[in-house]
């Protein structure tokens, strides 16, 4: 049963390093590779492994690289309107598609990513490749030129409106307007799309609409590690479906482009571009089937820019003046907790952005440790002291069952003497060993599985919060101790804190009691603490934080343990004694490792009927052991007086000779 606890132990250790190994490695689900002509008809969407940049965006439909080779329509120089909500963002919206070309998040931490806070390509290198970008596929009635100039106005400071043709006249039989409405305090802005088409008795109209968004990614810096925590804060392309978050790196969309298709995925919710800790992307609103909402993806090998398209259900209009509206609702910045709770409240339907925020297997514990966090940081101001106390909090909750563990520890230690006594006498029979062993466990109230309990307790813990630092916004680029600690959610990069912990590990582990052999307490005194110490190399800095706080307050309880706990203390007595009653037994032992035999009873001298006791009583034994000897023995010699003498000893019986 001893075996049992100790190995049961180390498997949990084992298989913690094993979980945050995985999810280390394996952070995010990747989406599926489009098998060889794969597509949905007229949205299907191809690509050359060759797309120059001022191409990529036409790659949505066959019939716009054809639009390409004609001329641009002319159009006046281009427009800007900008909004500005001090404290969140500002925004930059284009006369030149009626687009959103920048969105930059106010708050000066993200000036220490590579980002800049600006979550849209660069207005000044990647021209005309925004966001909301419209156009339709080429089986559809109506098209937009790829060169559009739209009319903008600021209608409230909230809202803008675009509308094209940006000279509207009475002849027109085409238009299409877009109404944003921003939301600051959600970062989230809705598009409206309004298409009017006027269509003759006896006509129809066939409209798929398209829309598409772009990203940048520098291929070079993309992806330096294999987990979100060691490579560069990246962009990938995403997508939500089936109740789970996709994404692929431009890395990989650069290698899978010589197949000539770019990546798709069907019966999407949302689309567009994760990061680590940011998030771009646009939600359609589910007028129909979801089924329908098509996403297309592709890259430029060279430039880094990423497109994304939205295929939209077909929609069939009668004739007569018709309007067809589409809607679409867009999160633009971090992966705040609260911020993505909430977004399908100010979507009016379920967005899935809250999706992101993918706290593993443990998330009934990471949003609780989530929600403390929140509000520790809102009293003192700093996110690495919210995690110090969020620690002590935790490290509270569990006291109980900790304390309960350091005494059974301390139990079985109380019982090591008994328990190597019992493996030496039932050496050759395990099955009595074990039955024995946990005769004693009962007799002294010791449960071997409860040393396990403080990892066992400790270990969702951990994970939902290795989870949670990983994804959550609000602590990226959060610093600690500016000028050591200055992000939160990336490794220490002095490793100083690591290193602290690896030592802090060592004397926590001398300060627990031993309960195994020398060599199964060597693997917990030192192996644990140079696993997680190679471990926390990796891990965020806030996650290493924690464990140290954790570690350091186990070692001060340890102490108390030691020192101030009475059952504690009556334990140790306890195996004080034990130790001193197996000192006085070895005293006893000769050298050959068995008891002396006792010293033998003198026989009496006082003749009974001529015979002494001790030679009937020698008789008559001899007589019972050996079946051969004879019944018949020769009387001693007698003095006159018929006593015998008190120093002659009985003549040996003699065996009777068989024939």
């Amino acid at each position: 049963m001893q075996d049992q606890g100790k190995r049961l132990l180390l498997a949990v250790a084992a298989a913690l390093g094993v979980l945050l190994l995985f999810q280390f490695v394996f952070p995010h689900k990747e989406e599926p590779k489009p098998a060889a002509g794969s597509g949905s008809g007229s949205g299907a969407a191809t690509a050359t492994s060759a797309v120059p940049p001022e191409k990529v965006r036409l790659d949505v439909g066959p019939c716009h690289a054809a639009q390409a080779e004609a001329a641009p329509a002319p159009r006046g120089p281009e427009q800007f309107l900008d909004v500005n909500y001090p404290g969140h963002f500002s925004a930059k919206f284009s006369s030149y598609g009626g687009e959103l070309v920048s969105w930059k998040l106010a708050d000066p931490r993200f000036g220490n990513d590579a980002t800049k806070g600006e979550l849209l390509p660069d207005h000044t290198k990647f021209a005309e490749y925004g966001a909301f970008g419209l156009n339709f596929t080429c089986d559809s009635t109506f098209h937009l030129p790829l060169a559009s100039e739209w009319k903008g106005e600021l209608v409230s400071p909230n809202e803008l409106k675009y509308t094209w043709p940006a000279t509207p006249s009475a002849t027109d039989v085409f238009s299409v307007e877009k109404l944003y409405k921003i939301d600051p305090d959600s970062f989230s802005v809705r598009m409206t799309a309004k298409i009017a088409m006027k269509l003759p008795a006896g006509k129809e109209a066939y409209q798929t609409l398209v829309m598409t968004a772009f990203e940048s990614q520098d291929p070079k810096t993309a992806d330096k590690g294999s987990s979100s925590q060691t490579m560069a804060r990246a962009w990938h392309s995403a997508a939500y479906r089936d109740g789970a978050v996709t994404n692929t790196s431009i890395t990989d969309m650069i290698k899978d482009r010589p197949d000539g298709m770019v990546r798709h995925a069907r019966a999407i919710r949302w689309s567009g571009f994760e990061h680590p800790y940011l998030l771009v992307a646009f939600a359609p609103h589910p007028d129909g089937p979801t089924s329908l909402f098509e996403k297309f993806a592709l890259v430029d090998n060279t430039s880094g820019l990423m497109a994304d398209a939205i295929n939209f259900p077909r929609v069939t209009v009668k004739a007569g003046d018709a309007a067809v509206t589409h809607e679409v609702y867009a999160y633009l910045g971090p992966k705040n907790y609260k911020d993505l709770e909430r977004a399908d409240d100010v979507a009016g339907f379920e967005s899935g952005f809250k999706a992101t925020i993918d706290l593993g297997w443990f998330a009934f514990i990471g949003r609780p440790l989530m929600w403390l966090l929140l509000k520790f940081q809102s009293v003192v101001g700093n996110w690495g002291l919210a995690i110090i106390l969020l620690t002590f909090l935790v490290k509270g909750a569990t006291l109980f069952w900790t304390t309960k563990s350091m005494r059974s520890m301390k139990a079985m230690a109380a019982l090591g003497p008994q328990m190597k006594a019992l493996q030496a006498k039932y050496a050759d029979d395990k099955q009595r060993l074990q039955a024995e062993t946990m005769a004693l466990y009962k007799v002294h109230g010791v449960n071997p599985i409860a040393g396990c309990l403080p990892i066992l307790l400790q270990m969702p813990i951990w994970l939902a919060l290795y989870r949670m630092l990983s994804t959550a916004g609000e602590l990226y680029q959060q610093p600690f101790i500016t000028g050591w600690i200055n992000d939160l959610t990336a490794p220490d990069p002095s490793h100083v804190l690591p290193a602290i912990l690896v030592v802090t590990m060592f004397v926590q582990a001398r300060l627990t009691p031993a309960t195994g052999d020398s060599t199964q307490q060597k693997v917990m005194q030192y192996g644990m603490p140079l696993m997680f110490g190679v471990m926390s190399f990796f891990f965020p800095a806030g996650l290493t934080l924690y464990i140290f706080t954790n570690t350091l307050l186990s070692a001060l309880h340890s102490v108390y343990m030691n020192k101030y706990d009475k059952k504690s203390l009556a334990i140790a007595a306890q195996m004080k004694a034990n130790a001193e009653k197996l000192a006085q037994e070895a005293a006893v032992e000769p050298k050959g490792g068995k008891k002396a035999p006792a010293p033998a009873t003198p026989a009496p001298k006082k003749p009974v009927n001529g015979t002494s006791k001790s030679s009937t009583s020698s008789a008559s034994a001899e007589s019972d052991s050996d079946p051969d000897e004879s019944e018949e023995s020769d009387e001693p010699a007698t003095s006159a007086a018929g006593s015998v003498s008190g120093t002659e000893k009985p003549r040996r019986r003699k065996k009777k000779q068989k024939r």
